[in-house]
């Protein structure tokens, strides 16, 4: 069986809308929980971030900062020159 017949065979089958968000569910579920462990060792990150955002969202600053750092890590791991100027 070739790679071809294969992936017709794959892309041939019906899927539901339930099947494509209960499988995006539960891909999101180890991507938020890398997000968060790579947000809670990136202490420095986080706090340069929530110096910027300190002046545009006072009141939520430290948790929009988090969360944007455990959101975007791969972008961090993809290009850490980038996402630390």
């Amino acid at each position: 069986m070739g790679i071809r017949t294969a992936a017709r065979r794959l892309l041939s089958r019906r899927v539901s809308v339930y099947d494509i968000v209960e499988l995006s569910l539960w891909l999101a579920i180890p991507y938020v929980g890398i997000g968060l462990t790579w947000a809670f060792f990136q202490t420095q990150q986080v706090a340069r971030l929530e110096d910027v955002l300190t002046t545009r969202v006072p009141a939520g600053a430290d948790i929009l900062s988090y969360l944007l750092v455990a959101a975007l890590w791969p972008l961090d791991l993809l290009m850490p020159a980038v996402c630390a100027a």
